[in-house]
């Protein structure tokens, strides 16, 4: 039998056994907690889906970049995905597909193969690439430095006013990101005299700001990186986010509530120029709030200002929510249903697509219609079967619908 003191040193291990198991309950139940907000930023490494995209996939022999690859088939930079945004990617890439691969083969091009990593990286990158400025115009731009009263102060290669720097010299660079750096840095110093000066704070709208980058550019307009010159980091733009704006902002309701939730149920300009505008617009309430607090605007340095544009970008890149029920009706409605089969069961014409082993993602999605595109095109052409059109929004009840239990 076992004594006093055995059956307290018992109890004693088992207290500490079970705070041990507890703590790393807590451990991961911490660790799960915090990965979300560690992993807010893009799915996929947009810098290695460039190096696919001009490299070893040799996407640029077809497409371009802001100009840079082939001139076969659209340039896909500077068409702002719509939401969602990755169900947007997949959509098209589905709705395309037919003319992809028919001009794939009349130019005898080699078909490349994506695994999920691949297709992850290809499809961050395009997204990224989407969001960029197009170039702005020039004598656009020489109307809006007249007309926002810019040229009262500042001098565009030595046209305008001389208590404030030459604009010419900041957009020489080709770096939308330095003139937008310049602008919010400069901006807490410039809000009283130039409200002064104008009666107002001019705001900037549509495409006013990639303007006067460009005339402020003269001959070398600023423009968007070219090819695989990818500018900014999400996961840096984070780590600048809680360093320098979460005391004011919220992102998933985690910051301060000083400014606006900017998550991505705020709708956001997602490019260079257009965020710099946002920046602009919103300096004299930003700065009238960090004065009330007692604090000042926060400086931004390096590539600060890219990253955090893409951070805020990256918020909106995200797996799309759907309805399994929605998606049924999608399934049937799209025309997916005659070839897979109503319950998505599979017939002779097509296989099974509910049930795997594996639950569909978005981009597992876009990888299996890669794959098999082509022989899904042979087969809906040789069955006169027509080619659906999917919408962005119909991606997330797909996927929904496809991981769904089947009925029995």
């Amino acid at each position: 039998m076992p004594t006093s003191s055995t059956r307290k040193l018992r109890r004693f291990w088992i207290a500490a056994a079970l705070i041990a198991v507890t703590a790393l309950a807590a451990v991961v139940i911490w660790e799960r907690w915090l990965a979300p907000r560690r992993a807010v930023y893009i799915v996929g490494v947009p810098e290695k889906g460039a190096a696919l995209f001009f490299g070893k996939k040799q996407c640029a022999t077809c497409h371009s970049i802001n100009g840079s690859g082939g001139r076969i088939a659209p340039d896909l930079s500077g068409t702002r995905p719509s939401t969602p945004a990755m169900g947007w990617l997949a959509a098209v890439l589905w709705n395309h597909a037919p003319g992809m691969y028919r001009q794939m083969r009349h130019g005898k091009i080699s078909y490349p193969q994506l695994n999920p990593d691949e297709m992850a990286h290809v499809l961050a990158f395009l997204y990224q690439a989407g969001n960029a400025d197009r170039p702005g115009d020039p004598s656009v731009g020489e109307r809006v430095f007249n007309g926002k009263g810019c040229s009262q102060c500042h001098s565009i290669r030595n046209s305008g006013g001389k208590t404030a720097p030459d604009l010419s010299s900041v957009a020489a660079v080709n770096n939308t990101s330095v003139w937008t750096r310049a602008m919010w840095n400069h901006a807490q110093s410039m809000v009283d005299p130039v409200s002064k000066a104008l009666g107002r704070w001019p705001q900037f709208t549509g495409g006013e700001m990639n303007d006067l980058i460009a005339y402020a550019g003269g001959a070398a307009p600023a423009t968007p990186a070219r090819g695989n010159q990818m500018r900014g980091s999400a996961e840096r733009g984070w780590q600048v986010f809680q360093r320098k704006c979460i005391e004011c902002h919220s992102v998933h309701a985690q910051g301060g509530n000083a400014g606006p939730e900017l998550g991505p149920e705020r709708d956001l300009p997602l490019g260079e120029a257009q965020f710099a505008s946002v920046l602009w617009n919103h300096a004299p309430a930003m700065l009238q709030k960090v004065r009330d607090r007692g604090t000042a605007l926060p400086l931004l340095q390096g590539d600060e200002v890219a990253d955090l544009n893409i951070f805020l970008a990256s918020l909106r890149y995200v797996e799309p929510a759907g309805s399994a029920l929605v998606g049924e009706r999608v399934f049937t409605e799209r025309g997916c249903a005659h070839c897979h089969g109503s319950d998505a069961q599979g017939t002779k014409l097509a296989p099974q697509l509910r049930a795997g082993s594996e639950a569909f993602t978005t981009v597992s999605f876009a990888t299996a219609l890669w794959r098999h595109g082509p022989h899904m095109v042979d087969r809906a052409e040789e069955s006169g079967v027509k080619w659906p059109v999917l919408e962005a929004t119909d991606i997330g009840d797909l996927v929904s619908f496809l991981n769904s239990p089947a009925q029995k």
